[in-house]
């Protein structure tokens, strides 16, 4: 019988990269014994969620065609007496708002495979928050910052994403047994060699190299531009999603005259209370699964006052942005008009 390794985010823990680096790969990781089932209509299986939730980004012809519990039924059909590892990944299992995965009903599902782990990516609560914000506002709606971070404190949702990783840790607790949860850590992962995506395929012992495969072009990766540059071109802009040429005009800027160092869009004040209230429960959280995962860290550092935040720019950069503003927008002079002015002034007129 086959194993299953389910993926369920968090949202912006390289997920999208991930998926599309396994959707390129698909042939040659079945050849290598992981199965990475293409049920459309992307490269990831956020359709599978859609039993308990609402999916963004599948339209309604499709489950006409393939309805929810089809989808399941064929997964387990086609791949639970099988041999190999199935790799399913969708971050919307993750969610907290408005609508949440029964877990107890997705562990059901999920017993007809001979083993069964859940892996969930941890990330420091601050930059999450931070890049869920820039996620939303680089391709919706530019939502107003203050009380986004607010309600974030106040709720332990960010955009409708959990940020509070021990009630994650609790919640899957409901449908499955510790040793059938994973965590990782994202900002370890990232420099891991390989990357994210070898990381997972050492998790599930496959032999492949993830710089051997085809990899995603750049655009797919759903990188997150400088937190900085891209609330300063919202505010140049009024609060509306920027154009990307004003981004990056604002991040040469910023480049040019601050010092080359992490940036946040946060205040200091922001940051810290996110560490105060989150960092005691994630070192918990650690000391809770050594017993299943020896070894486990989380790196959670305090925030640095070396970090550059929204508060810094001061009106010295401000005017510098403006003066790049001016001169990319200065009208040229009009020849026809430079001519007949030296003709006027050469008659006397």
């Amino acid at each position: 019988m086959a194993r299953l390794f389910l993926h369920i985010g968090a949202h912006k823990t390289g997920t999208s990269h991930l998926q599309h680096l396994f959707h390129l790969n698909r042939k040659r990781l079945a050849q290598a014994g992981v199965i990475y089932p293409d049920i459309g209509p992307n490269d990831a299986h956020h359709a599978l969620a859609a039993l308990w939730m609402d999916v963004p980004g599948v339209p309604e012809q499709f489950y006409a065609r393939h309805s929810p519990e089809a989808l399941w039924d064929n997964l387990v059909r086609a791949h639970a007496t099988g041999p190999g590892t199935v790799f399913l990944s969708a971050e919307n299992f993750s969610r907290g708002f408005p609508d949440v995965v029964d877990i107890p009903d997705l562990a059901r599902r999920l017993s007809a495979f001979d083993e069964v782990r859940v892996i969930y990516t941890m990330r420091q609560q601050a930059p999450l928050v931070q890049s869920l914000w820039l996620q939303v506002a680089k391709t919706t709606k530019v939502l107003g910052l203050h009380a986004y971070i607010r309600r974030a404190l106040e709720t332990g949702l960010s955009g409708g994403v959990r940020i509070d990783h021990d009630g994650i840790y609790e919640w899957l607790l409901q449908g499955f047994s510790p040793d059938q949860i994973i965590l990782q850590d994202y900002a370890q992962m990232r420099r891991a060699p390989g990357g994210v995506g070898q990381v997972f395929l050492d998790l599930m012992g496959c032999d492949l190299r993830a710089d051997d495969l085809v990899q995603p072009p750049q655009d797919k990766s759903n990188i997150s531009p400088d937190p900085l540059a891209f609330l300063t071109a919202t505010q140049i802009v009024e609060n509306a999603v920027p154009p990307a040429d004003l981004v990056a005009l604002v991040d040469t800027v910023l480049h040019a005259n601050l010092p080359d160092q992490p940036r946040s869009i946060l205040l200091w004040s922001e940051y810290t209370r996110f560490y105060k209230q989150y960092a005691p429960r994630n070192a918990m959280l650690v000391e809770r699964v050594q017993p299943w995962q020896p070894g486990f860290t989380f790196e959670d550092p305090a925030p640095s006052p070396d970090m550059l935040y929204r508060a810094d720019l001061g009106e010295e950069v401000w005017s510098r942005i403006a003066a790049a503003l001016y001169a990319r927008q200065k009208p040229k002079p009009d020849s026809t008009w430079r001519r007949l002015s030296r003709s006027g002034s050469r008659s006397g007129g």
